[in-house]
């Protein structure tokens, strides 16, 4: 759904490839550590998390002066979130990590924060349109 929420306007192929690559580095390095059906749904999940950070960093464009604090959020959440999942995943699935809960737990609910303070800035354009048709 955050993938979604994104968008997929601006596309960059290149970017998209770039995370492409990361979610098969992060799936072969979990790999060995996964049996029965984890085989395929962590592929999957794998991939979906990726193409969700992906979809979050395109948004932001520093060069054409595009970017805003809210979708900055976004791509630093989607980050957190990565990183709190790839940790639970290292620590199931290849071997203990040291605080693991306390990084899981700070990651994601940073991720969660940076992913709604993103919609910020649709809740006003959509205001400012209202307001600036009903005048």
């Amino acid at each position: 759904m955050y993938a979604w929420a994104f968008g997929l306007r601006p596309f960059c192929s290149r970017l998209g490839i770039f995370w492409l690559t990361v979610a098969m580095f992060i799936y072969a390095y979990v790999y060995p550590g996964l049996s029965g059906a984890m085989t395929y749904l962590a592929f999957v999940y794998v991939l979906l998390i990726c193409f969700t950070v992906w979809r979050a960093i395109a948004r932001v464009q520093f060069f054409d002066d595009l970017w805003t604090w809210t979708k900055l959020c976004a791509c630093l959440g989607s980050l957190c979130f990565l990183l709190s999942d790839f940790t639970l995943a290292v620590g199931l699935f290849r071997h203990p990590v040291l605080y693991e809960h306390q990084v899981v737990m700070v990651t994601y609910y940073a991720a969660q924060l940076g992913i709604t303070l993103s919609v910020v800035d649709s809740q006003v354009s959509a205001l400012l349109d209202d307001t600036a048709a009903s005048s």
